[in-house]
């Protein structure tokens, strides 16, 4: 019989536990596992068809849209960091441009807790588009959220894209056979111009067709100076038939400083250089 076997034997069940409790553990949790015990905390309780984004910032969500709202909950370390940093700089900023929206939950933390702000969410994909339309209208939030299903480029047109996932993607397809479809093109400052609506907060996350849909936004941007959330995809970007140093040339000509989701500078110039994606927060600069 082993020493603890013996102990367990000879001891109360309550003694066992107690002594349980006070053993020091071994195990070192990785970053996601600390994100993931502090998610199951924050949610305890809730039903089914709501999500703790943080403290104090309660959903409502679809099913279909769960997983990819935990991604910014704790099932990605970078995409946790996009989302502190987008609810530490809003501040007080109450117009949101949100390119390539997805399920849309960008805007909707922006719009939750905030009867005076707005958001127009924009976003290419039917299959996504849908989940959007019913994430907004099952946290009423249809007065605060306009829904736009276009694709934003730089010019007007039909742009032709792909499905991967739940997202529609332009540019030439990374590999494999996949479905195509035709989607509605505008520009972001035609967009911007007819619903007189002026961001003072922008995210673009439109998986290589960054430059095109900046390119179709400079005005606003010259005009409004609003913070850009911008995710940068290197690869994708060429595909779409652009480069990293049009997309910093395009940057340095509109005068924005760039830092990381963690606020970290980022130099241009190194920019050009990025081999995977980057999530970057765009500062107009003084």
């Amino acid at each position: 019989m082993t020493p603890k076997e013996f102990a367990r034997k000879i001891l109360p069940p309550a003694v066992v536990t107690a002594l349980k409790r006070l053993r020091p553990t071994q195990e070192v949790w990785t970053p996601q596992q600390q994100l993931r015990a502090s998610h199951e905390s924050r949610n305890e309780g809730l039903p089914g068809n709501e999500i703790a984004i943080r403290d104090g910032i309660v959903l409502k969500v679809t099913p279909d849209s769960r997983e990819a709202f935990e991604h910014f909950c704790f099932r990605s370390p970078e995409m946790v960091d996009e989302m502190d940093s987008f609810l530490a700089n809003v501040g007080d900023r109450q117009r949101f441009l949100d390119v390539g929206a997805l399920h849309g939950i960008f805007s909707l933390v922006f719009t939750a807790n905030h009867l005076d702000r707005r958001a127009v969410a924009v976003d290419a994909s039917p299959l996504a588009f849908s989940r959007l339309l019913l994430n907004t209208y099952a946290n009423g939030l249809e007065e605060r959220i306009l829904n736009v299903e276009a694709a934003l480029s730089d010019r007007v047109g039909t742009l032709d894209m792909h499905f991967e996932w739940q997202h529609a993607v332009a540019g030439e397809p990374l590999g494999g056979e996949t479905k195509t479809l035709a989607v509605e093109m505008t520009t972001g400052d035609e967009l911007c111009s007819g619903l007189d609506f002026k961001p003072d907060v922008v995210k673009v996350d439109v998986e290589g067709h960054e430059v095109q849909v900046l390119r179709g936004l400079v005005q606003t941007l010259e005009r409004r100076r609003p913070l850009v959330f911008l995710e940068v995809h290197p690869i994708r970007i060429t595909a779409n038939g652009s480069s990293l140093s049009d997309l910093t040339e395009l940057l340095t000509n509109l005068n924005y400083v760039a830092e990381t989701s963690t606020g970290d500078f980022v130099d241009l110039d190194v920019l050009m250089s990025a081999e995977s994606d980057v999530r970057l927060l765009l500062r107009p600069s003084p």
